[in-house]
């Protein structure tokens, strides 16, 4: 309790101090917040994608299609249960039920569509190279698959992780100087005490102990105020983007998102007691 006590008397009156370093933690964890929630949703988007991605094998007339489906269904990176043929009139009936007004134009004319062969893959980034086997196989005219449209949307997922990653590190590392800082001008406030308790002969874990209390509740004061501007906000956005972005899954299951602050709370007091537990070695020149 005198730890505690001490904390909070040394942060009301280095106010200045403690809201700087509030602010920038908040904003360190806001950014980690963010790019953690945008990457949860791009994971979503990416397991979707993975369901819902398919390539189409077009074939050459008189291809052997039952031969080319037993090889297709062996291969490793394909479901081999979304592996099928299908016939060009009932492609054609497909394309007539969702475009009615071709019914009369499909009635005046040959069939001009080929057969194909439909398929589905486990693991969307290997697009491109099933599509460049199946373009090698025998009876196979030409491949339609999404290879461009994974491979961008891979890269714009990468370069969010590094620039994240970088961003947060940097962030972090200005947080941990900020609470560094903080603890220096409360020791410096201090000073005096500080010399008058070693006199009386106090341990230096009863003298280290407020400061130590101080870089914790720094860190756990900012969790509170970043997940209490988060959450609500992320929340507010997906209810405004779900009736914008019917198509896309945004992740809103509550068990996933209260992870979040749990997260934000273990870093902010590991990086409030690092930043703490330095300002107090390098000031009091102690050994940690």
């Amino acid at each position: 309790m005198y730890a505690l006590k001490q904390a909070l008397a040394a942060m009301r009156s280095n106010w200045v101090a403690t809201v700087a370093t509030l602010t920038t933690m908040t904003l360190s964890l806001t950014l980690l917040a963010s790019f953690s929630l945008i990457s949860t949703n791009l994971n979503v988007f990416l397991a979707d994608l993975q369901n819902e991605l398919e390539m189409t094998a077009f074939l050459e007339d008189g291809a052997n299609h039952p031969q080319l489906l037993e090889v297709i269904r062996a291969w490793s990176e394909v479901d081999a249960r979304r592996v099928v043929f299908i016939g060009k009139d009932e492609a054609l009936q497909g394309l007539v039920s969702e475009l009615p007004a071709l019914g009369q134009a499909a009635a005046l004319v040959a069939n001009p569509l080929p057969n194909a062969i439909e398929l589905r893959l486990l693991d969307p980034t290997l697009t491109a190279v099933v599509s460049q086997r199946l373009q090698q196989l025998p009876g196979v005219q030409s491949v339609l698959d999404g290879a461009a449209d994974v491979e961008l949307f891979l890269a714009i997922n990468d370069s969010l992780r590094v620039v994240g990653s970088i961003l947060i590190v940097i962030m972090l590392t200005a947080a941990l100087f900020a609470i560094t800082n903080s603890i220096r001008a409360a020791i410096t406030a201090r000073q005096k005490e500080i010399e008058v308790m070693r006199l009386v002969g106090a341990t230096q874990g009863f003298i280290r102990a407020p400061f130590l209390v101080e870089g914790l509740l720094l860190g756990l004061f900012s969790a509170i105020i970043t997940s209490a501007i988060v959450l609500p906000s992320y929340l507010y956005i997906v209810d405004r983007l779900r009736d914008q972005l019917p198509f896309v899954r945004l992740v809103d299951d509550m068990t996933t998102l209260t992870q979040i602050p749990l997260l934000l709370l273990a870093l902010a007091l590991m990086v409030g007691l690092v930043g703490s537990t330095v300002g107090v070695a390098q000031h009091l020149r102690e050994e940690f």
